[in-house]
């Protein structure tokens, strides 16, 4: 089986997250099952593949999903989309949309919907907003949670880090840094704790206002908080980040997952985030849910989660359901389905 991967996310080309990472994990996890997979360059013009796998559903790919169905090129879409607006929202949009004469980003979404073979959701939350807010026919939607490379995350050796950094027991988030991701809420929560707090990720350039408040931030609170900027997926630094960690906090505005909660688990790291319903979806109570919006609930939480450790069950959950070997498992019997 020869199948293409794209990924177009503008926002993310310079701040790789949690997307690229499932793409290359994902291709990875396949690869191990005989499955050839490519990435696939727009330069090559190429179109002898089997099937292509879209990661992601902004209205910046339509046109590509229409053209490759046109073609008559099977396409299966990894939505990656759900959202924290509200229902009325998405159903004025679709009233508007029926007396615009020109296409608008609803239209270009549901586009991407209507003509892609099989829409991938990450949980149910996600599932039933394609159904409620695009009309998306359940039959055409197959759910396959997050993964995570377990074994790498479990097994790293924790001084790799400390003899680095000669930090031990902290706070940690990884994220890209901006004012979404909540890194500003978090040091003003855990501000007087007496707790260390560590930041590893890109700077967004779609924020300055936001990263620039952040560096302000870390720069008068540099006794106690440390911003290490990125570091590479794959570099053995990150895995032993987490395992030098006690909690990983996530206190964003929203997400549509959150993967590095589960990097944390699988290193045997209490996870802190705010409870988005595709999250809860795969985790439902075995992490601590903090109010992203409210100091004094983030404060609280990580207080609880630093003390108590990770919930009972689970890291022991996280290594064995959620790998990205069962990923490719049920990717590999959905492409199947689709040639057939």
């Amino acid at each position: 089986m020869k199948v293409a991967f794209f990924l177009f996310f503008p926002r993310t080309i310079w701040t790789p997250g949690g997307g690229e990472t499932q793409l290359l994990k994902t291709k990875e996890a396949l690869e191990k099952r005989g499955v050839h997979v490519e990435l696939f360059d727009i330069w090559s013009r190429r179109k002898d593949y089997e099937l292509f796998h879209v990661f992601g559903s902004t209205y910046e790919v339509s046109s590509f999903v229409s053209t490759l169905k046109s073609l008559g090129v099977p396409v299966v879409v990894s939505a990656i989309a759900y959202s924290t607006k509200p229902v009325w929202q998405w159903k004025a949009w679709a009233m508007l949309d029926r007396v615009m004469p020109i296409p608008t980003v609803y239209r270009l979404r549901s586009e991407i919907y209507q003509k892609a073979d099989i829409i991938i959701a990450g949980s149910a939350s996600e599932s039933r907003q394609l159904q409620e807010f695009f009309g998306v026919p359940t039959r055409k939607i197959r759910i396959v949670p997050h993964g995570v490379d377990a074994d790498r995350f479990m097994q790293a050796d924790k001084d790799l880090f400390v003899s680095k950094y000669g930090l031990e027991g902290f706070v940690l988030q990884v994220s890209c840094v901006s004012r979404a991701k909540g890194q500003a809420r978090l040091i003003r929560a855990l501000k007087g704790t007496g707790l260390k707090l560590v930041f590893v990720g890109p700077l967004d350039p779609g924020d300055p206002e936001g990263t620039r408040d952040f560096l302000r931030l870390v720069e008068e609170n540099s006794d106690w908080v440390v911003y290490l900027g990125s570091l590479d997926y794959g570099d053995p630094l990150l895995a032993s980040a987490y395992k030098a960690a006690r909690v990983h906090a996530l206190p964003s505005a929203s997400e549509s997952f959150g993967l590095v909660n589960l990097e944390s688990l699988a290193a045997g790291t209490a996870a802190v985030s705010g409870r988005y319903p595709p999250l809860h979806d795969v985790l439902e109570d075995k992490i601590y849910y903090c109010n992203p919006f409210s100091e004094k609930s983030i404060r609280e939480t990580v207080l609880e989660a630093y003390e108590k450790g990770p919930k009972p069950g689970s890291v022991e959950f996280v290594r064995t359901e959620l790998t990205w070997d069962k990923v490719g498992e049920h990717l590999e019997a959905i492409y199947q389905e689709v040639l057939r």
